[in-house]
């Protein structure tokens, strides 16, 4: 079943030269701002085929179904402090701040998936930065449980 965003005919029209899949080294594949954007404004409208696979670059559009072979939204990074969400009613990106030109896209996966391809650790750096990142409805894995374990900070006395 290919999606199309509600009201539009063209899938693209947003995100076209605005935005720009990147392979960047400490990220791998990721998003990026090819002009500014300002808190609120609509990025990309996104379309893609759906069903019930989850894949690496998939996105839950509702329980057990998922949306892959997108343009754009598919690379997007994970921030515990994202610069976007998705609105999975209406099939956009939207900016939640002001984004510069050139700034990585990213977007808390945990707002959309029950579930992740893979749990992974996190290195975003954002003061609540959750370290191991699952989705929604799971809980950490074996490593993510490790992972977890062996960044506990001793009790104060």
């Amino acid at each position: 079943m290919f999606i199309q965003p509600r009201g539009h005919s063209s899938a693209s029209e947003a995100g076209e030269d605005r935005l720009v899949v990147c392979d960047c080294e400490t990220l791998g594949l990721c998003v990026r701002a090819l002009a500014p954007f300002a808190a609120g404004e609509v990025l990309d409208r996104f379309n893609g085929e759906v069903s019930a696979d989850l894949l690496q670059h998939s996105l839950q559009v509702s329980p057990g179904m998922h949306v892959h072979d997108t343009r754009f939204v598919g690379y997007l990074s994970h921030g515990c402090e994202p610069n976007c969400r998705l609105d999975m009613e209406r099939f956009e990106l939207v900016a939640l701040s002001d984004i510069d030109a050139g700034e990585v896209l990213a977007i808390d996966y945990a707002a959309t998936e029950d579930v992740l391809y893979r749990q992974f650790a996190c290195h975003c750096a954002a003061q609540h930065c959750r370290a191991w990142i699952t989705g929604r409805a799971e809980n950490a894995n074996e490593e993510g449980r490790r992972f977890l374990d062996g960044q506990a900070k001793p009790l104060k006395s």
